[in-house]
């Protein structure tokens, strides 16, 4: 329960800060592992009612999600990166109780996240 009213506070900051600066995207990633036995299409396909769900929840359909996996280097995980308009877009998501924790939980291993906020790089005259 104090860990709900926590998030509820945070992102009540948050929502409240979005308000104070005009509206940019922002991006979460989460650094995770497939279970041993699960596959990469069972993860997508439990993403893509995620999805769903996520765009109906904080409405909008500019909300994406992808898979991301390496090509080169350390080949042993995957990125879920999350990609949601603006700020308050990402706090309805965050409010709300997704039924697909306890899914994404039996396929994979998310050992953290981070959000971002990118700045586009104008290309010099």
């Amino acid at each position: 329960m104090l860990k709900k009213l926590m998030l509820a506070a945070v992102t009540s900051v948050f929502l409240l800060l979005s308000v104070a600066v005009h509206a940019e995207p922002v991006t979460i990633v989460f650094s995770c592992k497939l279970k041993e036995g699960s596959t990469k299409e069972d993860a997508m396909a439990i993403n893509a009612r995620w999805l769903k769900w996520a765009r109906s929840t904080g409405g909008s359909d500019e909300i994406t999600s992808s898979f991301v996996s390496t090509i080169i280097g350390d080949l042993g995980g995957f990125m879920w990166v999350d990609t949601y308009p603006d700020i308050a877009t990402w706090g309805k998501i965050a409010d709300s109780d997704s039924e697909f924790d306890d899914e994404f939980n039996e396929v994979s291993t998310c050992s953290g996240n981070r959000m971002y906020r990118g700045e586009e790089t104008v290309p010099a005259k």
